[in-house]
């Protein structure tokens, strides 16, 4: 390469540098923004079935007689109170309910109370469990005309538990 032509390639590039030295140069830029956001939590329950209460009972005996059964669950949404309430039948629920109620069969004529092993709770977002307990008076006669009778004809078997919250 001859002396001139590296002075041209020399001007060429000092020309090249000065023009980079004087081109903006794209930045990245960054932004931000905080927000809100809003929720609106409807609590609820859900109450699983009841099973059925069932009494043992021989007429006349000398002491009253507890119900078996009335095992059913409750899930609420956390630290939700609840209640329970009963009614008698089959009626649409009045709440709150009662905490006991006493019903004399309609079939086997004998008389008998229901309540709950608990007059409520606070939700946890898990089922909690509890009963309606049953108690037969002791020393009732009942009515049966043969051997052995159950409530299966009874027009008041059927009776409503009430949740409230």
């Amino acid at each position: 390469m001859t002396k001139y032509h590296t002075k041209k390639l020399a001007l060429a590039v000092a020309a090249l540098g000065a023009l980079a030295l004087g081109t903006d140069v794209a930045q990245a830029a960054a932004g931000s923004q905080q927000f809100n956001v809003s929720i609106n939590l409807t609590s609820t329950c859900t109450l699983g079935a009841v099973t059925p209460v069932a009494f043992s009972y021989t007429s006349l005996q000398g002491g009253s007689q507890a119900g078996t059964g009335g095992n059913f669950s409750v899930t609420c949404t956390n630290t939700l109170p609840y209640t329970f309430g009963l009614q008698a039948g089959t009626a649409a629920a009045t709440p709150p309910g009662t905490a006991t109620i006493n019903v004399t069969d309609s079939a086997v004529n004998l008389n008998y109370t229901l309540g709950t092993n608990a007059t409520g709770a606070n939700g946890n977002g898990a089922a909690q469990n509890f009963n309606v307990t049953g108690t037969m008076g002791a020393n009732q006669s009942g009515t049966c005309g043969t051997g052995s009778c159950t409530n299966g004809a009874a027009t008041n078997a059927i009776q409503t538990l009430i949740l409230n919250y």
